[in-house]
C-alpha cells in the first residue's frame, strides 16, 4: 500500500501558485533598455524559440513539487502478521472405500459430502496446520501437516473414491494418521475419522490404533457416515449406463464408540445426511479452539530518497539549459 507519512508538507505546494504569477505576470513585464540595438542581438536575446523561454519556469516548479513531495515522506507500506504460540495438529482421516458411492448424501455421494463438510472446516482454521490421510484397503498421506491452504483445498478437490479396493482399513487409516501426529510439538493433536464401514482388512486393529494415539497424547472424533436401512448405490449396467441398486449401510458405530473412549472423546457421533454431518463437524470445530496470538506490524520502503535523486536531476537540467544553452550569467 502506497502512502505519505507526513503529508502536512503538501501545504507547501500553496508556494507554486504564488511563485507562478511572479515569474509570469511580474517579471515578465520589467523593460530591458538595450542602448545600441541592432537585429542580431535582438535574435540572441530572445532565446531559441517562444516555448522555450517557458522551459526554465516547468523544471523549476517541477523541482519544488518533487522537494514537497520528499517532504512528504511517500512510502510503500506492507502489512506483516506474526502468528505467536502454537495452534492445533489436526489430520483428517477420510474413507475414500467404494461405499462411499452411497447417495443418501448430498451434493452426489457421502465422499463428496464429506470433501464438502471438511473443506469448510478448513476455513475456518487459519492457525491450525491441517494434513489429510484417505484410506481404503490401504491408507495413504495425501498431504502432510501444512498451513498452506492452497495445496490442502487443491488435495482436498482431487480425492476420489477408490474402486480397485477390496475392504475398508479403519485401523490403517487411524495408524497413518497418528504417525503423522506422533512428532507435533502442538499444544493439541487431533485425528478426525469419517468412515461408513467396518474394518475388515490391513495389519493394524482400529482398537490398537486407538491406543497408539492415546500413547502419544492424541485425541481422535470418529464420524460415522450414512443412513440407516437400505440405501441406493450406483452402477455401470452393460451399456454404461448409471443403474442403481439397494444395499445396507453397515457402519461399526459400537468399534468407533470404543476408539473415542481410549482418545478421551467419549462418544463416536453418526451423520445420516449431510446437515447432521455439518453439524457434527461444527460440534468438534468448537471443542478443538486454538489459543493464539496474533501480532500485526507493517514494513516500510521510504521512496523519499529517490524523489530526491529526480529533484536534483531536474536542478541539473535546468542549470544546464540556463548556462550551456542559453548561456546566462547566475
Amino acid at each position: 500500500m502506497f502512502e505519505f507519512a507526513s503529508p502536512n508538507w503538501f501545504w507547501l505546494l500553496l508556494i507554486v501558485p504564488v511563485y507562478l504569477a511572479y515569474e509570469l505576470f511580474y517579471k515578465s513585464r520589467k523593460v530591458v533598455r538595450i542602448i545600441h540595438p541592432s537585429v542580431k542581438l535582438l535574435k540572441e536575446a530572445s532565446g531559441h524559440s517562444s516555448l522555450m523561454r517557458f522551459l526554465p519556469l516547468v523544471l523549476r516548479t517541477i523541482i519544488i513539487l518533487l522537494l514537497v513531495t520528499s517532504l512528504a515522506r511517500p512510502r510503500f507500506k506492507n502489512k506483516q502478521t506474526e502468528i505467536v504460540g502454537r495452534g492445533i495438529d489436526i489430520m483428517l482421516a477420510i474413507d475414500v472405500s467404494g461405499s462411499m458411492h452411497a447417495i443418501d448424501f448430498q451434493p452426489t455421494n457421502r465422499l463428496e459430502a464429506a470433501k464438502k463438510v471438511a473443506g469448510e472446516f478448513i476455513k475456518k482454521r487459519p492457525n491450525d496446520r491441517i494434513g489429510i490421510v484417505t484410506f481404503a484397503e490401504n491408507a495413504y498421506t495425501r498431504c502432510p501437516l501444512t498451513l498452506d491452504y492452497r495445496i490442502l483445498n487443491l488435495t482436498m478437490d482431487s480425492i476420489e473414491i477408490d474402486d480397485n479396493a477390496n475392504g475398508t482399513a479403519i485401523g490403517l487409516g487411524l495408524g497413518q494418521s497418528v504417525a503423522r501426529l506422533e512428532k507435533s510439538d502442538a499444544k493439541s493433536k487431533v485425528v478426525i475419522l469419517i468412515t461408513d464401514g467396518r474394518n475388515n482388512t490391513g495389519e493394524i486393529e482400529p482398537l490398537d490404533a486407538a491406543e497408539l494415539a492415546k500413547i502419544y497424547d492424541i485425541k481422535v472424533y470418529p464420524i460415522g457416515v450414512g443412513s440407516k436401512g437400505m440405501v441406493d448405490f450406483p452402477y455401470k449396467d452393460a451399456w454404461g449406463r448409471t443403474r442403481y441398486q439397494k444395499g445396507r449401510s453397515d457402519v461399526d458405530m459400537e468399534t468407533l464408540d470404543k476408539i473415542a473412549e481410549i482418545t478421551g472423546t467419549r462418544k463416536a457421533r453418526r451423520a445420516h445426511n449431510t446437515k447432521e454431518l455439518e453439524q457434527i463437524v461444527e460440534l468438534i470445530d468448537s471443542m478443538e479452539k486454538s489459543t493464539v496470538k496474533v501480532n500485526t506490524y507493517y514494513q516500510h520502503r521510504e521512496l523519499f530518497g529517490i524523489v530526491l535523486i529526480l529533484a536534483m536531476i531536474f536542478l541539473i537540467a535546468e542549470a544546464a539549459f540556463r548556462f550551456l544553452l542559453r548561456k546566462e550569467i547566475p
